[in-house]
């Protein structure tokens, strides 16, 4: 009895202690961590996979063929694809993705005029975030209980930014804007002085980073970092917290993940492109579980922050792109974005953002585009954004229709 005893003890004293190391891990489960493909597929020849075009190929430590179980929506894949090509922008991209999973839903780029741009636009190129960093800039203002409708004196014009604009004192042509109007038109000024004046330096960039810029985005396929400006005086905090400088920058990605935090209630999910991969055989290697990457703000600053983008498609800067919208087939959806343009000096050309969300019924998606061009517009960013959403949602109906006649019948 007693040696029973012993060994009972030591087997699960061993057992409490025991802490399997990443050699052992592949013997408790089949598949590797998401950290582990990424660093597989670092070494094969991307070229052709991360245009996603490809998904038979060759990785080094396997005999024989890796298959990657892309994770798109073919028809949300297919609209995005077949606008830029009917569009043609300089460079387009569009990013569209499951808020509640992270599922990246469609990927698409085009690259018409910038031959200096290598590898995929969208993961490993940043571009000015421009106006859009001020979704970031009002999340740390409500945050810190500002409330939509605070009334905030400004001067000047709504899209300029002058260091005589940020001034304690407001002096000259005095105007009044609230939070939610100042978001929807895009008040530089008012964003600038919002930055200064209510939230602060380390504040701001405390922010930025909980929106996960200048951190490492975990996903099978290398992105480029998203970087925030690092202020040196009021002015720079002002450009900073408005969007009106170079030194805010990020992928076309980033912005969706943004989107999605959003539509899902403050937690960012990490972005996944794979549902599995596997070896050509059939034994699976990879498989992707939802993972909250972190919890950017509480959910009742995610309501207001939906809130202040609805106002932007519907009496801001994306209205024209969303006319008739709430009046058709889609008016039970809640929308919203936020718009964001600006020159890229790198590229010597104006960008064109629309970062946004729709929902209904349970579903949540969020969606990136950016459009790049040298002198002509084609299409404007927002609207490509609202196809897109048409067609997940169209989709969602379709597929709802068909359940309850299959019941039915």
């Amino acid at each position: 009895m007693l040696l029973l005893m012993f060994v009972v003890g030591w087997y699960f004293g061993l057992r409490g202690n025991f802490k399997p190391t990443d050699a052992y891990t592949g013997f408790l489960s089949p598949y590797l961590a998401k950290k582990a493909l990424q660093e597989k597929l670092a070494r094969c020849d991307l070229k052709e996979v991360c245009a996603f075009r490809k998904n038979e190929i060759i990785v080094p430590d396997y005999d024989e063929p890796v298959i990657l179980d892309f994770a798109f929506d073919p028809a949300i894949q297919n609209v995005a694809d077949d606008l830029l090509d009917q569009y043609k922008p300089d460079l387009g991209l569009m990013v569209a993705m499951d808020a509640s999973t992270g599922r990246i839903l469609a990927m698409s780029s085009r690259n018409n005029s910038f031959p200096q741009i290598k590898g995929n636009p969208v993961l490993d190129i940043t571009y000015p975030s421009a106006s859009v960093f001020k979704v970031i800039t009002a999340a740390a203002a409500l945050e810190k209980d500002k409330d939509p409708n605070s009334r905030i004196p400004y001067a000047g014009r709504n899209h300029t930014l002058y260091k005589s604009q940020i001034k304690e004192r407001v002096t000259g042509w005095k105007r009044i804007a609230t939070l939610k109007e100042a978001f929807a038109k895009s008040i530089n000024t008012v964003f600038g002085r919002i930055g200064v004046f209510s939230i602060g330096k380390e504040p701001m960039k405390d922010f930025s980073k909980r929106f996960w810029f200048n951190e490492s985005i975990p996903s099978e396929f290398p992105v480029a970092l998203s970087k925030s400006a690092d202020p040196a005086n009021d002015f720079e905090l002002a450009e900073m917290a408005s969007g009106f400088t170079q030194d805010n920058t990020m992928t076309a990605l980033h912005g969706a993940m943004i989107g999605a935090a959003i539509a899902n209630d403050g937690q960012m999910m990490e972005p996944y492109f794979l549902n599995a991969a596997y070896l050509k055989s059939g034994k699976p290697i990879y498989r992707s579980e939802p993972q909250v990457l972190a919890k950017v703000v509480s959910p009742e600053t995610a309501f207001e922050l939906r809130t202040l983008m609805h106002e932007t498609v519907t009496k801001g800067t994306s209205k024209k792109s969303f006319r008739g919208f709430f009046r058709g087939p889609f008016r039970e959806l809640e929308v919203g974005g936020k718009t964001g343009s600006l020159t890229d000096k790198n590229l010597n050309a104006k960008v064109d953002w629309f970062v946004g969300f729709a929902q209904a019924n349970g579903r949540k998606i969020s969606v990136s585009v950016l459009t790049v061009n040298k002198k002509y517009w084609t299409v404007k960013s927002s609207y490509l954004a609202r196809r897109a959403i048409e067609t997940a949602f169209s989709q969602k109906k379709v597929a709802m229709k068909r359940s309850r006649l299959n019941s039915v019948n």
